[in-house]
């Protein structure tokens, strides 16, 4: 074979080569890159909803996890069940296939994945139910005296209000090692007059004592209040020493005179509860 038909072989065999290279890079490669690409950024879209996930796992698992307590420990339940439902609800990343149409597909699919909306929803409200709990806490943790006045005005059937001073404190606790702080009486349109008073003075509200409506008594801590809380437990059921209702809310003491019936006495502590923990924002 001579030189010509030698040179004119080899190109041709090597525009085939570049041809079926050609057809090649444009039939497979590029579509398998266009697909590992569409794959990277399905990915790094469920890796940033993973992020934003696990942020707001974060952000409630830490007030939870924080020294401040919540009023009603019922928070704290449904935050720590939110979080494992969260946790739950994460989707990894899933391994890349190797075929270019599988590859596709899985890319498709990882779009449709981590779609958290109603999840960090859920995250988000849990956060502020147990954020707004701890706040209530705080705000019946040993509250001042003007608090206590101003919460109980207008209460339904609270007809007047009195806070104890250390010339009329009828317990003589008012400042003292484990007494109270502040102490509020108020008398209740619910209880007759002959019940608690032996004539029609009706003042002032602290000769009534608790007899005459209920009272609010402050105290610095909680083992203060549950303390007395025992103690009024001790007297229930007794005819003549009869504490009435007493209930812990905070470092308060609430209470309801024994002259209401069992209904009252609930509808009363609970409306009194309520104003207490009420947040104002």
């Amino acid at each position: 074979m001579d030189k010509k038909k030698r040179t004119a072989i080899v190109s041709a065999v090597a525009a085939l080569i570049v041809a079926i290279g050609a057809y090649w890079y444009v039939n497979y490669q590029i579509p398998h890159n266009e697909a590992v690409e569409a794959f990277n950024t399905a990915a790094d879209g469920l890796s940033g909803r993973n992020d934003d996930l696990d942020a707001a796992i974060k952000e409630l698992q830490e007030l939870n996890k924080s020294k401040d307590k919540p009023y009603d420990s019922s928070t704290s339940d449904s935050a720590t069940n939110a979080v494992a439902q969260a946790q739950a609800a994460k989707e990894d990343i899933p391994a890349m296939p190797g075929n270019t149409d599988e590859i596709n597909a899985m890319a498709k699919k990882i779009d449709k994945m981590g779609k958290y909306d109603s999840v960090i929803a859920d995250l988000s409200t849990a956060k502020s139910n147990l954020q707004d709990s701890i706040d209530q806490l705080k705000q019946v943790t040993n509250p001042s005296e003007q608090f206590i006045l101003q919460r109980l005005t207008g209460i339904a059937n609270i007809t007047a209000l009195e806070a104890v001073s250390e010339g009329n404190d009828p317990n003589n606790k008012l400042g003292k090692q484990g007494g109270y702080t502040a102490c509020i009486y108020f008398n209740s349109d619910l209880v007759g007059s002959s019940d608690v008073y032996l004539s029609g003075d009706y003042t002032p509200v602290v000769d009534g004592g608790c007899d005459a409506g209920g009272a609010v008594e402050v105290y610095a801590n909680a083992k203060d209040a549950k303390k007395r809380d025992e103690y009024l437990s001790s007297f229930d059921g007794n005819s003549i020493l009869d504490p009435g209702s007493h209930k812990v809310v905070g470092t308060c003491v609430v209470r309801t005179s024994c002259h209401l019936a069992a209904s009252q006495q609930n509808n009363m502590t609970s409306n009194v509860e309520q104003a207490l923990i009420r947040l104002d924002k």
